[in-house]
């Protein structure tokens, strides 16, 4: 691995058909949903922990600290490709908190991915996908990390000094113009063009097993050619629709 970049953004708004499409690069390898983000924050969070400040004195201990998390980084992604290029895909790192550790232990900025999508239209989408199970839909679920966690730590990093971080992939750009949208992304990384074959996509991610765990069938259905998924908003309410559409952030400050 020689260059680490990240895909994280909104639920249901196109990571994983991202991610699907990026794989097709040969140089590029992304992940399925990481434990990564977790594995480095556990592992950078203990130097400074009270119970083991004793393990951790002395300059010489220390010192080593953000060399190690290089090491472990290299390591766990060395386990699954030999591709130059890595993407990470985990929501978490739209946080502040993560994206300054990243700055710490390698003296620089990370550049992350974010497919977004009005948000009507992810809960729209979360709403149709329960129904659909016969499983019953309150607000609730949206608790967390399915949703709210990321789409609070997404705005609060827009408004941030971090916002030039992110770029930002709006999901109908995505299966509307995917070549021209793929295009920006590899300018943002300052990455050579690749020519897509948008209609033999295939995913590695291990979709039915998440959905198992969910218990929602349909969770991550992933059409073998690129095509826009008919959500229909009118299965919200009038005080969902305009809650809801009410949260676009990143389109009020166009």
């Amino acid at each position: 691995m020689k260059k680490l970049f990240f895909l994280a953004g909104l639920p249901r708004s196109g990571s994983i058909l991202l991610g699907t499409l990026l794989n097709q690069n040969p140089s590029i390898y992304t992940t399925p949903t990481s434990s990564f983000v977790e594995i480095l924050f556990r592992n950078y969070s203990i130097w400074n922990e009270e119970n083991y400040a004793e393990d951790f004195a002395g300059t010489k201990i220390k010192n080593i600290k953000n060399p190690y998390l290089k090491k472990i980084t290299h390591a766990y992604f060395e386990q699954l490709t030999n591709k130059p290029i890595v993407f990470d895909k985990r929501r978490h790192w739209n946080s502040i908190e993560n994206i300054k550790i990243y700055k710490e232990i390698f003296k620089k900025e990370p550049k992350i991915i974010c497919p977004v999508r009005n948000v009507e239209k992810i809960i729209a989408s979360f709403k149709n996908v329960f129904l659909k199970n016969n499983q019953r839909w309150d607000s609730f679920v949206l608790e967390g990390n399915v949703f709210n966690v990321n789409f609070t730590q997404l705005q609060d990093t827009w408004n941030s000094k971090f916002k030039k971080c992110l770029l930002f992939i709006e999901y109908d750009d995505l299966v509307q113009a995917p070549q021209k949208t793929l295009n920006k992304i590899y300018d943002f990384i300052k990455e050579p063009y690749y020519t897509h074959n948008l209609n033999n996509i295939i995913s590695n991610d291990p979709l039915k097993e998440v959905e198992k765990i969910y218990n929602l069938k349909g969770l991550h259905n992933l059409p073998k050619k690129i095509k826009k998924s008919k959500t229909n908003t009118g299965i919200l309410t009038t005080e969902e629709y305009n809650n809801y559409s009410s949260k676009n952030f990143w389109k009020k400050t166009k």
